[in-house]
């Protein structure tokens, strides 16, 4: 169980970053990423210690807003009333959307390849990618720090069938065919926030107003075996999703001051795997609220342009947390 630091009256507060609570200040929004954000929680009532607003200055006249939920992806590109412009996702080193590795990916392209001419456009945009050179070993990206951005499009008679949004921007998280979870030193704070700043100005430059991302390069080894109370499972899984959360959250800060269309940032953590991480037992959701809090410290602390160290969270995360 990860240790919990109590700072400041139970949480850290940071400058500059205003955290709000309650459905008010969320009603306020129109805009999709509010709207997914506001029904999850009404669904999501177990998970609600998972949920958090976060209101920016952005030095222009509008805020931005970023939304902290446990949801499913899948539900802002299949409702038109959550479809955000656009999603920040993982993907491979080789571009290669169809292989199973990342499996998140499966997200999107599952729901792309139902319009083969829209599948078709996509992956000749990557292959125009691919084009401008790869690495000997074939890769496109690196991991976690290089992104591609690729548009959409869709014609008028398949506008209807379209559940996805119209820009996509992809890090790679992980190799073709997988095993890039061994290598934790690829994914420190400082690499995914590189992506994801990446990410969120190529977006922000095509005139997005509103992005979606999961928790990217949060996967843990589907081969550890757990004990009979889930800790080392769940300790494991626990470290990586602080981890990602807090480089997502550093790649916000270095984004925002340039911003000139975001005004909605989600960041969707899959709420099954949380269910599946702590169960009801009155000892697991003790360990929920405890690791809900780290989260939302970690978030807050990267908005802030502060790196979450293994030190803030009792030493536990020491060989996940890279630098």
């Amino acid at each position: 169980m990860i240790a919990h630091t109590v700072r400041a009256g139970g949480r850290v507060l940071v400058a500059g970053v205003i955290a709000v609570a309650g459905y008010a200040v969320v009603s306020a929004q129109d805009g999709p990423v509010a709207a997914m954000f506001r029904d999850d929680l009404k669904r999501e009532n177990a998970l609600s210690a998972s949920f958090q607003p976060i209101e920016l200055p952005s030095g222009t006249d509008a805020s931005v807003r970023v939304y902290l939920s446990a949801g499913d992806l899948a539900r802002a590109f299949d409702a038109a009333s959550f479809r955000p412009d656009a999603a920040i996702l993982p993907t491979n080193t080789g571009l290669v959307v169809t292989a199973a590795s990342p499996s998140t990916q499966r997200v999107l392209i599952e729901r792309v390849q139902r319009l083969p001419r829209v599948m078709a456009d996509l992956q000749s945009q990557i292959a125009t990618r691919r084009a401008q050179g790869a690495g000997s070993d074939g890769s496109v990206l690196q991991l976690s720090v290089d992104t591609f951005v690729a548009q959409l499009k869709s014609d008028a008679a398949a506008t209807r069938s379209a559940a996805y949004p119209r820009l996509v921007c992809f890090i790679a998280t992980d190799y073709p065919t997988g095993g890039a979870v061994d290598r934790r030193d690829l994914f420190s704070q400082d690499r995914v926030r590189k992506g994801v700043a990446s990410c969120l100005s190529a977006l922000d430059a095509a005139g997005a107003t509103s992005v979606m991302m999961p928790l990217l390069g949060a996967a843990s080894a589907k081969t550890q075996s757990n004990d009979p109370v889930f800790e080392g499972q769940r300790l494991l899984k626990e470290c990586r999703h602080l981890n990602a959360a807090a480089g997502i959250a550093l790649g916000i800060h270095d984004f925002v001051p340039g911003r000139r269309t975001m005004r909605e940032i989600g960041i969707v953590q899959w709420d099954r795997e949380i269910s599946q991480m702590f169960n009801s037992s009155r000892l697991a959701q003790t360990a929920y609220r405890l690791y809900a809090d780290q989260i939302k410290q970690a978030v807050n602390k990267g908005i802030a342009g502060e790196k979450t160290t293994a030190g803030d969270i009792g030493g536990n995360c020491s060989a996940t947390f890279g630098g």
